[in-house]
């Protein structure tokens, strides 16, 4: 790359192809559409739009309606383009070059990329031979590195895992750095804790709409935490990026976080039925508490879903991740999987 500077020349862009045909399973996407209402509540208000104007900068509504699910003050709340733009931001606003930041890995590959935009480094601790992470590690790392902060993603893209509420308090409790929550898929886990997470001053909250929302089209994501630190990151992120029709959709959208619930169930009962069927099939797959799976096979099991138009993700040779799809996409999975068994 002829103009790129030398600092970013190994770097490689962040990539997903584009599917419009089959079974598509490799973005951890819900497979279904927002609920009726939600559109319909849409479709009245974009008639009242204004597009010769700019969005409302701050998001005034969005953050309201966030604020008012969560029980916590509107100035607590900031919204961006998905969650990546807030947690961009934030790297920038608290690493200078040379800095350190912690995190697990295998974990989202854009938190080591936002640390090397600025010129700091991202440590990985690894997880052990199941890649499981453990929070004793994690703390023992803070307390003998000169990292200015640490990043933790639960459940964890891509393995699945979800930590308990317990042992994240106790981490940040355990520091005085600043803990940055990615909970892009804590609506499939167990306990939304995000609220908890809000007590301490040392920590910020990442959500997003595209996951359990079902509306990655969009493109939006908040982040929770105290004033000070919204304050921070709404210091640095870009100005009208968050645009109308993408407030309006996610202000209705978390207003009527009620009509949610049933799909999520139902992916998380589709999850568990999967991961039985796959360990019964005698794959290595990982216990999930989000909407995907962590597995390994054989490459050929990928070729033949694909000669069948069902595209997973690979991350490399024998390491997968597939997230789950409809009943009638999950049965068609299932059998092609079976089949190439026989």
């Amino acid at each position: 790359m002829k103009y790129m500077k030398k600092s970013f020349s190994e770097m490689k862009a962040y990539h997903s192809s584009l599917i419009t045909d089959g079974i598509i399973l490799n973005a951890n996407e819900s497979p279904y559409a927002p609920p009726k209402k939600v559109i319909d509540l849409f479709n009245e208000e974009i008639k009242k739009v204004e597009f010769n104007r700019y969005p409302d900068m701050d998001e005034v509504e969005l953050d309201k309606a966030i604020a008012k699910k969560f029980g916590i003050d509107p100035e607590c709340v900031t919204s961006g383009v998905g969650s990546d733009e807030l947690l961009d931001a934030t790297f920038r606003a608290i690493l200078e070059p040379g800095d350190e930041i912690l995190g697990f890995s295998p974990s989202f590959s854009m938190y080591k990329i936002f640390a090397e935009l600025v010129g700091a480094k991202y440590i990985a601790v690894t997880g052990d031979e199941n890649n499981l992470f453990n929070i004793d590690e994690m703390i023992k790392m803070m307390n003998n590195s000169k990292a200015k902060a640490v990043i933790i993603c639960s459940p964890n893209n891509p393995t699945g895992q979800y930590f308990k509420k317990e042992d994240l308090i106790r981490l940040i409790k355990s520091t005085n750095k600043l803990v940055l929550l990615d909970f892009a898929y804590i609506d499939f886990a167990k306990e939304d804790y995000s609220k908890d997470m809000l007590q301490f001053d040392n920590t910020i909250v990442y959500r997003t709409f595209s996951k359990a929302m079902a509306l990655p089209s969009i493109r939006c994501g908040y982040a929770l935490s105290n004033k000070e630190n919204i304050e921070m990151i709404n210091a640095i992120k870009a100005p009208y990026s968050v645009t109308t029709l993408s407030q309006i959709l996610a202000t209705i959208a978390i207003s009527n976080y009620d009509l949610y619930k049933e799909q999520i169930s139902l992916i998380k009962s589709e999850r568990d039925r999967l991961y039985k069927e796959f360990k019964n099939l005698g794959f290595d797959i990982y216990p999930s508490e989000s909407n995907f799976f962590y597995i390994k096979m054989d490459d050929k099991y990928n070729e033949i879903l694909e000669n069948n138009k069902i595209y997973i993700r690979k991350f490399k040779s024998g390491i997968y991740r597939f997230n789950v799809g409809t009943v009638d996409e999950n049965n068609k999975l299932l059998e092609v999987i079976k089949n190439a068994k026989k």
